[in-house]
């Protein structure tokens, strides 16, 4: 649905449509659009990334993905190569980097703080690159948010998805503009946060024997999970359903 903003900033019609889209879907919206540029970066590192050079820095400093978009990388179908040509690199670096230099302080393994040298000289001097990329992808929709909660069709669609999950809230609220569009987006959080509760205690009540006999909903049934994706944020496979 277009909105007047469109007319005054064309260029921002793409984005609503896909905010929009996130938003008609269970979950912190902002959670699935972060994580879908941090996957398509990683799925674009098995073609032409791996071979780019500045990624390829990039990937150095960082001594390669962190942990869970490793992993995610991981199981990318193609992965093999690229993972074998950009870690290669890293484990290179490892054995570079923790060699005695042999100088008069007695380099790396030295009698003074060997540990506490090699520990520094093991930390990575850049990000996780697909990390790098979800703060300023979740900035960029949670301003369109902040520009779009008065429209009654927005705010229908956050509450309905059951709002931002707290880390992106937070980061919302941080951001420019933040403070015009409070009073709207706090009402749809706190609306939608009203709603769980009540599905939450109808599913903790019914757990108890005494009403054993009474079914519970299939919104009482999740409650539980999409309480855990409120506060920590949505799990890495349910972002990308």
């Amino acid at each position: 649905m277009a909105t007047p903003d469109d007319a005054r900033h064309p260029e921002l019609a793409p984005l609503r449509a896909e905010l929009r889209e996130a938003m008609s879907r269970t979950g912190c919206p902002l959670c699935r659009l972060a994580s879908r540029a941090e996957h398509t970066f990683i799925e674009s590192l098995n073609y032409e990334r791996v071979l780019d050079l500045k990624t390829r820095d990039d990937l150095k400093a960082s001594r390669g993905l962190c942990q869970h978009h490793g992993r995610v990388w991981q199981h990318v179908q193609g992965a093999a190569l690229g993972l074998a040509i950009v870690y290669r690199i890293s484990v290179l670096d490892l054995v570079r980097d923790t060699e005695p230099d042999g100088d008069r302080r007695g380099g790396l393994f030295g009698r003074h703080g060997r540990a506490a040298t090699a520990a520094d000289r093991l930390e990575p001097s850049l990000p996780c690159p697909a990390c790098a990329l979800g703060s300023p992808t979740a900035a960029r929709y949670g301003g369109l948010l902040l520009r779009d909660i008065e429209d009654p069709e927005a705010r229908q669609l956050l509450v309905a998805c059951g709002g931002l999950c707290l880390p992106h809230l937070r980061h919302v609220l941080r951001l420019r503009g933040a403070e015009r569009g409070f009073g709207p987006l706090m009402g749809a959080q706190r609306e939608a946060w009203s709603d769980l509760m009540g599905d939450l205690e109808e599913f903790i009540r019914k757990n108890d024997y005494r009403f054993g006999d009474e079914v519970i909903s299939p919104e009482e049934g999740t409650s539980w999970t999409r309480a855990l994706d409120v506060i920590a944020g949505l799990d890495d496979a349910v972002r990308g359903e």
